[in-house]
């Protein structure tokens, strides 16, 4: 399913009210406001699943600068970062083994 990303929305802003308004352009699959693991509080952005592809280019052109409990909506497209041509993105950098000093002052692997 196609994701959209929703950005500066409010603090009171709950999945429900998302899937609420973007029900209005097609089937929404789900909604996810993110929230900070240690206070539980919106970190004032989230994810909207639509059905279908069209109805989520749709809706990140409809919504975008539209208002929402008193803040414009940042609407776009969502892009995994598979498809952001950043090939080390999400996955850990492997450093080469450190040299050790041996006592006699020549390094080991």
């Amino acid at each position: 399913m196609p994701r959209v990303y929703v950005g500066n929305l409010a603090e009171s802003v709950t999945r429900d009210d998302l899937r609420a308004l973007f029900s209005k352009i097609g089937k929404v699959g789900g909604a996810l406001v993110i929230t900070d693991k240690v206070t539980g509080r919106s970190r004032g952005f989230g994810f909207v699943e639509m059905i279908e592809v069209d109805d989520a280019i749709n809706a990140a052109v409809y919504f975008s600068g539209t208002e929402l409990e008193g803040r414009k909506l940042q609407v776009d497209q969502y892009r995994p970062a598979e498809s952001s041509g950043n090939k080390y993105r999400g996955e850990r950098k492997r450093r080469a083994p450190m040299k050790r000093s041996t006592s006699n002052g020549t390094a080991s692997a």
